[in-house]
């Protein structure tokens, strides 16, 4: 008897099995036994051939559809089998051959529209249950207006055992229902938390080697850099540099300060999954000293900054990764503009502050465009700098975005929501 028990557990009831699945199982199960079991004590107790017959027809059925379902694979035809055969179908004779609503049936009408529930989703799920009680109201009032409709129970006994078959069957199959439901919900909340955990190690690992790698990166560059620089200026010093050396040592010393900037793009992107220290920042002083920091640098290739950045303008954020947008945005200007204008501007409406850079450079390709905040890809530089932006704008609650035509210019633009003191007040988040 056990080796048959943990077979149908096997069967039927096997973790691997979709949770619908295992449901309408359990509920197949039950509405065969139960119906086998009504009919014998109808058989017991003299209830009518009918309503012995039409349990029969039940457990029959049942039985069918759980075999079918398992063969085919086909359980959503075997769902609305159940509920439009013997929910809508069955159940209604059953009410009306055993005794009406002072019978068990009511209980049963409370396991279809369960089952119905449980087994279809959306809106196909709320008309069938829907359409289940407008159906098994109908026919109790139907009873309550022609009781010669229904055929009664003879003795309070009768009554008594029907009633007490129906809510204990009901109970015992959504119970079990509901506890295979919870118990694969925690299983699957459990794996979630496992996941969540892992995920979160991984990316703590990952940040840190970022990290580690851009620090340790930073030193070789610097010093190669210097070197190269010194060698550069010996050379001039003794006379003994010709074009073509000094072409190859410029070109190196920019591989070398494009690898810089790749990593510090790195470290910033590594220190932003980190860092949560924010708080309520004049950015018009922000965006003031960082455009002061570059205007030696962009006047190196003959460019004139424009500044037009309107006073006390406060957001809520991060000052290092904001001055970081700033700081991008106005070197990529530089490096594809050359006696030219580049203009800082912000401009604030309602809750919006919006901050402009704008160059009159070579522009980006058409085609290049669409792409540009995307990782790796780029116009000349290392393929971080945009990305970064991207990032820390959204982060920051905004949006960003480019507008550009080969040979008359580009300007890069970017929105944030303006600081009115919806985070109580000043300090850290």
């Amino acid at each position: 008897m056990k080796n048959i028990f943990r077979q149908i557990i096997r069967t039927y009831l096997d973790p691997a099995l979709d949770l619908r699945v295992r449901l309408f199982n359990v509920l197949a199960i039950g509405g065969t036994a139960i119906s086998l079991v009504i009919a014998g004590l109808g058989a017991l107790n003299n209830s009518g051939v009918w309503n012995i017959v039409f349990n029969l027809i039940v457990a029959a059925l049942s039985f069918m559809l759980l075999t079918y379902s398992r063969m085919t694979g086909r359980y959503q035809v075997c769902y609305i089998v159940t509920i439009i055969g013997i929910f809508t179908g069955l159940f209604p004779v059953l009410f009306f051959s055993a005794g009406g609503y002072h019978s068990g049936m009511p209980s049963f009408f409370v396991f279809a529209v369960a089952f119905t529930i449980f087994m279809l989703e959306g809106k196909k799920a709320v008309f069938f249950s829907a359409g289940e009680l407008l159906l098994y109201v109908v026919i109790c009032l139907a009873a309550y207006h022609r009781p010669d409709y229904v055929r009664h129970f003879l003795t309070e006994q009768e009554i008594l055992t029907d009633i007490i078959i129906g809510f204990t069957s009901v109970s015992v199959i959504i119970g079990v229902c509901l506890y295979i439901h919870f118990r694969l919900y925690n299983e699957q909340q459990k794996k979630l938390d496992e996941q969540n955990d892992m995920l979160t190690r991984t990316n703590r690992a990952k940040t840190e080697f970022l990290s580690n790698a851009s620090h340790e990166m930073r030193t070789p560059l610097t010093v190669i850099s210097v070197n190269v620089q010194t060698v550069l200026d010996i050379l001039e010093d003794i006379d003994a540099l010709d074009s073509d050396a000094e072409g190859l040592l410029e070109n190196a010393q920019e591989e070398i300060m494009r690898l810089a900037r790749m990593v510090g793009g790195m470290l910033t992107l590594a220190s932003m999954s980190e860092s949560t220290d924010r708080q309520t920042l004049d950015l018009s002083s922000l965006l003031t000293s960082g455009a002061e920091m570059l205007r030696l640098h962009l006047r190196k290739r003959g460019n004139t900054l424009i500044t037009e950045i309107e006073p006390d303008l406060r957001v809520f954020g991060n000052a290092d990764l904001l001055a970081q947008v700033t700081s991008n945005l106005l070197t990529n200007a530089g490096t594809h503009t050359e006696n030219g204008t580049i203009t800082l501007k912000t401009a604030r409406k309602g809750s919006e502050i919006t901050v402009t850079v704008s160059d009159t450079g070579s522009g980006i390709a058409r085609e290049l465009l669409p792409h540009v905040f995307e990782r790796g890809v780029s116009t000349g530089g290392t393929g971080f700098g945009l990305y970064l932006c991207k990032t820390v704008v959204e982060s920051h609650g905004g949006v960003i975005w480019i507008d550009s035509e080969p040979g008359k210019g580009t300007a890069a633009a970017y929105s944030l929501p303006a600081y009115e003191g919806q985070f109580g007040g000043y300090g850290n988040e």
